[in-house]
């Protein structure tokens, strides 16, 4: 038998029913009354308004033709550190821009550029050589002396200079504090060569070492940027520098961001009398010698010493202070007893000089801190 499919179809909806009329009370049907239209009034039109007039097209005559007129040179920005302040136009940096600032770079001139550095350093010699054209009697404000201007840089080379240098010369103790001094700024002999009983003059001969200040490494040294030199402990008679060396001396100092570390006893006291020259002339310190401990000043904070101890030993007399009433005005003295400092800074110009009043005949563990802080100045930040 077969099975027989009958197809269903769904019924489409039917259609939606219109809507059924209201119902009254009475059965009849009514409806919604329709709303009232809604009549829009319109201002009447403004008869006082003033008509728009027209653009008016100025017709200018042509050029004469004539010579054209030259352009004026438009002096390029100069560039600040980064995150500093814009620059104003014919404002130049200041060197670390503000000096203290955190920069971004081991230097505190690196927002310089070559070129201001090198004509900074051209017009304060030029301005020391004006001495010349005055009588003696009257040069007692300047250096006398001569330096070197050349395309050589501190950091384009041969030859290449270090930033941190060690003076080995005319009274140094190269066997006893030399040496202790030397480890601690943790400089190596040349050719790793050992020291005799009487003398490291072999072994201290590269360019960390400065053996004179007469000779050509001064002569490039002295142009370096953010570096450091230190005078050991002197005994006897130190080096007596000659009219181009003081110069120098001078120029290093006061012409670039360089710090001099000067050593504790008398005859550094005298070294520092005798070569190192102010625009004021030179300097009058008076070496005198008080029991320790030495105590910090206020002085210290910001400072790389602001992490040393409180205070400072003083064993036997091996500390030679400088009395306070003979330091100069612009001096700041860290560390002091009484009226006799023995840790101070004297700024000088872009740079500095330190004196440390330890003799480092032993490596007492402040004292060598207070070294190793010193050669830090340059990459401190102050906060």
């Amino acid at each position: 038998s077969r099975t027989t499919y009958v197809p269903t179809f769904i019924s489409p909806p039917s259609a939606v029913p219109p809507p059924q009329p209201l119902q009254r009370s009475d059965g009849r049907p009514t409806y919604e009354p329709s709303p009232k239209p809604i009549a829009i009034v319109r201002p009447p039109p403004r008869t006082n308004v003033v008509p728009r007039p027209k653009s008016i097209t100025i017709v200018r005559p042509p050029a004469k033709p004539g010579p054209e007129a030259p352009v004026p040179r438009q002096r390029p920005p100069l560039k600040g550190a980064a995150g500093s302040p814009p620059v104003h136009q014919g404002v130049k940096p200041p060197c670390r821009y503000g000096r203290g600032y955190p920069r971004h770079g081991p230097g505190e001139c690196d927002d310089e550029s070559e070129e201001d550095t090198e004509a900074y350093r051209r017009m304060r010699e030029a301005r020391d050589n004006l001495n010349i054209a005055y009588p003696t009697w009257a040069k007692g404000m300047t250096v006398p002396g001569h330096g070197q201007f050349s395309l050589w840089r501190y950091k384009r080379g041969p030859p290449y200079v270090k930033r941190l240098v060690l003076f080995a010369g005319t009274g140094v103790d190269q066997v006893g504090s030399g040496t202790l001094v030397r480890r601690a700024l943790g400089l190596k002999t040349a050719f790793g060569r050992s020291c005799d009983l009487r003398s490291c003059d072999h072994a201290w001969d590269n360019n960390q070492f400065l053996k004179t200040f007469d000779g050509t490494h001064f002569r490039f040294f002295y142009r370096n940027v953010d570096s450091q030199l230190v005078i050991p402990p002197l005994f006897g008679a130190g080096p007596i520098l000659s009219q181009n060396a003081v110069y120098r001396l001078h120029h290093y100092l006061h012409d670039q961001c360089n710090t001099m570390i000067v050593l504790g006893g008398v005859a550094n006291v005298l070294f520092i009398n005798a070569n190192v020259a102010d625009n004021d002339g030179g300097f009058d310190l008076v070496s005198d010698w008080v029991d320790g401990p030495y105590e910090a000043q206020d002085s210290i904070v910001n400072t790389p010493f602001e992490d040393l101890a409180v205070t400072l030993p003083g064993p036997g007399t091996t500390v030679t202070g400088v009395k306070i009433s003979s330091l100069p005005k612009n001096a700041i003295s860290y560390f002091e007893a009484g009226d006799v400092s023995v840790l101070f800074e004297i700024p000088t110009g872009k740079g500095r000089m330190l004196y440390l009043g330890y003799d480092f005949s032993e490596p007492i563990t402040p004292w060598m801190h207070a070294l190793v802080a010193a050669t830090k100045w340059n990459d401190f930040v102050k906060h």
